[in-house]
């Protein structure tokens, strides 16, 4: 049996842009032996952007439905990757699990870091107003999206860009770095560099509240990008009257009012 095919993959992913991902690999690296672990239908880990068990069960590959991942170092010891790959996983990884792989614990990040670490990068990055984004494939580390990167892809943002599209576009890029990357990260010798501290910046983390559109003090700049950036696969930016919420998924930004 050839080394290749003694290599072990884990895939740590509950949302879609891990799914599509994998399904890309699954096709380019059929050599590997691919491992899924993802979160069970009870898991108290919330994925707005989640899939049901039926879809992961459509994957060729052994899979394992899990709570939590800190919880697991004796089944990812069994299994005893050369590499992990994380996309698309809400929970933080205890050091002990990121030691376990042979070779490399490596995560996708839907920004260009070191920019744009931490919690919800599609929402944030559409809130914040940025004309350009991207994906980055690193190397995991005990500190938040910090670890050295391998690679990146950059895309520009529309002036009326929502979470659907920037998603479509996130996925697009992760499928191009997994193609492009992991056979250096199976042989050990893929790219490393450390990431700039000084230009470091990290996304606030949001509350459910925050979807709440308050018309009287929020421009009119920031309701638009509300709307856009916690439209499907997120719960929507809202208006509220009275205990009812009125959803509003999609908007124009009209820059001249017009007569009736």
């Amino acid at each position: 049996m050839s080394v290749d095919r003694c290599t072990k993959i884990v895939w740590l992913s509950a949302n879609r842009f891990g799914f599509e991902v994998i399904k890309e690999a699954l096709q380019a690296f059929k050599k590997y032996d691919h491992h899924l672990i993802t979160l069970s239908q009870d898991s108290k880990t919330v994925m707005y952007d989640g899939l049901p068990e039926e879809d992961w069960q459509t994957l060729s590959c052994k899979k394992y439905f899990i709570d939590r991942m800190n919880r697991e170092v004796d089944l990812l010891s069994k299994i005893s990757p050369d590499v992990v790959v994380m996309c698309g996983w809400r929970q933080i990884i205890s050091e002990e699990i990121l030691n376990i792989p042979k070779k490399a614990f490596i995560a996708f990040h839907p920004t260009i870091l070191p920019w744009g670490r931490g919690p919800a990068p599609i929402i944030n990055t559409i809130l914040s107003g940025a004309s350009k984004s991207g994906v980055t494939l690193f190397h995991a580390c005990s500190k938040t999206d910090a670890g050295d990167i391998i690679d990146q892809q950059s895309f520009s943002l529309s002036s009326d860009e929502n979470a659907s599209s920037l998603y479509d576009k996130v996925v697009l890029a992760g499928k191009k770095l997994i193609n492009d990357n992991l056979t250096s990260i199976v042989k050990g010798n893929s790219r490393r560099t450390a990431q700039e501290e000084s230009r470091a910046f990290t996304f606030k983390k949001l509350k459910l509240s925050d979807n709440e559109i308050d018309l009287k003090n929020d421009s009119l700049d920031l309701i638009d990008r509300k709307i856009r950036a916690l439209s499907s696969p997120y719960l929507g930016a809202y208006i509220r009257h009275g205990n009812k919420k009125l959803i509003i998924e999609k908007a124009k930004l009209c820059t001249v009012a017009k007569k009736h």
